[in-house]
């Protein structure tokens, strides 16, 4: 016990060290990145096993659910509403490009059409992971794709996004900040045993759960308070070693010269996304960082994030990116099993 409590406390040390680093250099999301980076490296160069505390990682997700959730009003749901169904549009068109990069990756690989289709899918890792084992594709193929995905989006949307659009100040989600009281710590946590409860029940449950209360309370106009700045950015450092301790050096060496190719089709994804987004933002009231955000082909929580720090609204990219999370989850697997019928 006294060893974990250490190896966490050396952990949760070099992180803030790797933030406070990307903070001073101006990099966009330090309080991910820098931990993420450093973690990783760490990881990679000493014998010592690092693992993340379940406990603080899922606290953590709950206060940046509650953060975007508190940036939701009214306004939001009127912008959102009327360009859905556009949005989904070009959401399965962005899903589609990106199942058809994946059969060419499958053919050229020489792998199953599934795998390569779900290693491709813009979905979360955990996600995509279980679908896999439930289709029966290659699981491990899908999570070092997805690995590779996951570092070539956080590296490239926020620095193209940051150097594209406006900087703002990371700490500040919304424009007025309400104190936090003893309700919001009592809400708090009951949306905590809120989410443990339906764990097993909703993908993200600790982001999703608290985002979608505390945003009908925001829009039905009851006033919660902020998480603490230094709260959230201690949300987001205990996001970033869980990043970073997911991405393996070893996972990266099994794809061989496939991580290559499939890091290219990312890249060209990304190009993608950023063209649909100037396409959405001139169909709707949207600012193309806005638009270009919640196409982007990363987490729900790591776009709000960002969108956060360009001068884009957090709201809506959390409100679309969940609608994209929500389709591949809901009825990908089904168009997924008539796409690979053929595939034996």
């Amino acid at each position: 016990m006294y060893k974990q409590l250490i190896s966490l406390l050396i952990m949760y040390l070099l992180a803030f060290l790797g933030a406070v680093l990307l903070y001073f250099a101006h990099i966009p999301l330090p309080w991910i990145l820098g931990p993420l980076l450093i973690i990783f490296i760490y990881n990679t160069v000493t014998p010592i096993t690092l693992s993340q505390n379940k406990w603080l990682l899922n606290i953590s997700f709950l206060f940046t659910g509650c953060q975007i959730g508190a940036t939701f009003t009214t306004e939001t749901l009127e912008e959102v509403i009327p360009y859905f169904i556009p949005f989904f549009i070009i959401t399965v068109l962005l899903i589609y490009a990106c199942m058809k990069s994946g059969e060419i990756l499958a053919n050229y690989a020489g792998i199953s059409k599934t795998t390569g289709v779900l290693g491709s899918i813009p979905g979360g890792l955990s996600v995509m992971v279980e679908m896999s084992d439930s289709l029966k594709a290659n699981t491990g193929l899908v999570a070092i794709f997805h690995t590779i995905r996951l570092m070539a989006v956080l590296m490239i949307v926020p620095l193209l996004a940051s150097f594209m659009f406006t900087h703002t100040d990371s700490a500040a989600m919304t424009s007025e900040r309400l104190a936090f009281n003893g309700w919001t710590a009592l809400l708090y946590g009951v949306l905590f045993v809120l989410a443990y409860i339906l764990r097993l029940k909703i993908p993200a449950p600790f982001v999703l759960v608290p985002m979608l209360v505390i945003a009908c309370f925001k829009v039905s106009g009851v006033e919660v308070g902020d998480v603490p700045v230094s709260l959230y950015h201690f949300a987001q450092v205990s996001i970033g070693i869980h990043l970073g301790l997911s991405i393996s050096m070893t996972d990266i060496k099994k794809a061989g010269n496939f991580s290559w190719i499939f890091f290219l089709f990312t890249c060209v994804i990304i190009v993608l996304s950023v063209g649909l987004g100037y396409v959405f933002a001139a169909m709707s009231n949207l600012s193309f960082a806005t638009a270009m955000l919640s196409l982007a082909p990363g987490g729900l929580v790591e776009m709000a994030i960002t969108a956060g720090e360009v001068n884009a609204d957090p709201a809506i990219v959390g409100s679309l990116q969940l609608v994209r999370l929500l389709f591949i989850i809901l009825i990908l697997p089904v168009a997924l099993k008539k796409w690979t019928r053929l595939d034996s």
